[in-house]
């Protein structure tokens, strides 16, 4: 099968450059209850490209499988696409179901930017919305996934004056993550200010955003000295300086939910042992004793897979879609293309898909 690929970790910054794309040895047939799946659309996440030069998380402590020119290491966590085979012990799937999912990588499982992948059918998810597209599927997993833990660790402070209208603020609102949380808080009936660039503002209205900031602008902080303060602020952005922005902005006991921790870009490269020990210990202090004093820190750390409960709360029940999805084709230029964009931390806002079934062939 087709697949893009590498046959050993990439130097840090090279993964654009270096990553193969071609044939590799195609899955084994499902055992037990394992699905294999005909992949139709595949995100490239900001994470994906640390698990490729192995500085996921800092490099300490999240791994995929060492790559080799034997068993080379296939790109990508999520997915959309038709169930090709099941196992004999499946019991929920069935030949052409459409489905998504999340795979842990971590756990040495096949990556997802290959025209099959295989995962087990508990981690499978059904796509019962015929109108939803595998593009789309994919664009919202992760965003589903993260949001929906966030989410939960915040029940408590969403819940706190009866829920309805609870004032949030959304870090990173036009993201692939962010512009997912945007919709789940607009559905549960939260007031919404998103902050993101002047040129998002308007889609991010659109996905539910009560109020809109501008970064570009100036410190989102200063926009927001004169209005009412928060309840809960949904951090996608990460870094000391944006934990610190956003304090005095929450109301006292407050809680500040970040997706990312104390330091920006933390997979960019390997932290030095002293680095990982001091935003270890960092994110435990926050943890223990609150941000401040006067609010609380949470920072997500859910783990795959993306259940079928959390994947119908998100999409079915409260609508959730990519507000902006760059499709690319399965193709090598394309994905290098797509690659550096992502890696940059600056893709232009929303989710970045491979359409796996759009060929360079197609474009011209």
């Amino acid at each position: 099968m087709t697949a893009a690929y590498v046959n050993e970790w990439c130097a840090v910054g090279t993964v654009p450059d270096t990553i193969s794309f071609g044939p590799v040895p195609a899955p084994p047939a499902p055992k037990k209850a394992e699905v294999l799946i005909g992949v139709k659309a595949a995100s490239i996440n900001v994470d994906d490209v640390p698990l490729l030069q192995d500085t996921a998380a800092g490099g300490w402590c999240f791994h995929t499988r060492k790559p080799s020119a034997t068993e080379p290491l296939v790109g990508g966590m999520d997915y959309a696409g038709v169930v090709l085979a099941c196992g004999p012990g499946c019991k929920r799937l069935k030949v052409g179901d459409r489905v998504c999912g999340i795979v842990k990588v971590a756990e040495y499982q096949a990556g997802t930017w290959a025209e099959q992948t295989l995962a087990p059918e508990s981690d499978v998810c059904l796509i019962e919305d015929d109108g939803l597209s595998f593009v789309d599927a994919a664009a919202v997993a992760m965003g589903a996934f993260v949001g929906s833990d966030m989410l939960k660790k915040a029940a408590k402070a969403l819940a706190k004056g009866g829920g309805g209208g609870r004032r949030c603020l959304v870090l990173g609102a036009s993201g692939a993550l962010g512009t997912v949380m945007v919709q789940l808080l607009h559905q549960r009936g939260c007031h919404v200010t998103a902050v993101c660039s002047g040129a998002n503002a308007e889609a991010v209205r659109r996905l539910g955003a009560d109020a809109t900031v501008d970064y570009q602008k100036g410190p989102f902080e200063d926009g927001l000295a004169e209005a009412d303060k928060f309840g809960v602020v949904f951090d996608f952005v990460g870094g000391a300086a944006a934990q610190r922005a956003a304090a005095p902005l929450l109301e006292r006991g407050g809680l500040f939910v970040t997706a990312v921790g104390d330091r920006q870009y933390v997979g960019d490269r390997r932290l030095s042992c002293c680095e990982w020990v001091s935003s270890a210990c960092c994110i435990l202090r926050h943890v223990a004793c609150g941000c401040g004093g006067k609010v609380r820190y949470v920072m997500s750390g859910a783990y795959p897979p993306l259940t079928a409960e959390v994947w119908r709360a998100a999409v079915l029940g409260a609508g959730a879609r990519a507000a902006v999805v760059e499709e690319v084709p399965f193709a090598e230029a394309p994905l290098q293309a797509a690659l550096k964009r992502v890696a940059s931390h600056h893709p232009g806002g929303g989710r970045v898909v491979m359409n796996m079934e759009r060929r360079e062939s197609d474009e011209r």
